[in-house]
């Protein structure tokens, strides 16, 4: 027996789901329908239906914080996105790109660096060269 005398073993499918994913989320039954918008009432008829919609499940999901897809892969599709995780999501080749970008510049930076050694070399080599041929004269 659950919770307010419900028989767990009565309950089928996305219900008992939803009913046993409340039932460990710290949150009375009536929390959790409020916090997914719904009335209490509606809640115990929900999680009666063992085909609840993927829409109202979702729903509860968010609103006590367990994600449903482990049990319903096909969830991930109804799941209202938190709006700072979809910025993360739609920055995160923004920020791949930027890593790229940054260490292109620092390998061109070593290279730059490597180039005027290169350069100082050569200017003292003709220094060498020029003072040698006019000692040979």
């Amino acid at each position: 027996m659950g919770r307010k005398g419900i028989d767990i073993s009565k309950l089928k499918g996305r219900g008992k789901s939803l009913y046993i994913a409340v039932l460990n989320s710290g949150y009375t039954n009536k929390q959790a329908a409020q916090r997914a918008n719904y009335q209490e009432a509606t809640f115990y008829s929900h999680i009666k239906q063992e085909r609840l919609d993927y829409k109202i499940l979702a729903k509860y999901g968010k609103a006590i914080n367990h994600d449903f897809s482990a049990e319903y892969p096909e969830i991930t599709e109804y799941q209202i996105e938190n709006p700072s995780d979809r910025i993360a999501k739609e920055s995160r080749p923004y920020i791949d790109l930027h890593a790229k970008y940054t260490a292109v510049l620092e390998i061109n930076n070593k290279l730059l660096v490597e180039i005027n050694e290169v350069r100082k070399e050569l200017d003292s080599t003709k220094a060498e060269l020029a003072a040698l041929k006019k000692k040979g004269k």
